[in-house]
């Protein structure tokens, strides 16, 4: 299960955890891609945790290297 939070330094940018460990970064456009039809769920509900396919996880979200 991931959780998909805003990041509050980067406009339209969320970032997403499995537990404590961050995967990665999501632009707004993507969040619909990952979740499907779990999509109102993130943006009606305010719901963070969602189950999603690992195959979509290594596809869509961007993991950025901080140096």
């Amino acid at each position: 299960m991931v959780s998909i939070v805003r990041n509050p330094t980067r406009a339209f940018t969320y970032s997403v955890w499995y537990g404590e460990k961050f995967l990665g970064e999501l632009i707004e456009d993507d969040i619909m891609r990952l979740l499907g039809k779990d999509t109102e769920k993130f943006y009606k509900k305010n719901q963070i945790n969602f189950l999603v396919p690992k195959n979509k996880i290594k596809t869509i979200i961007n993991k950025k290297k901080y140096f």
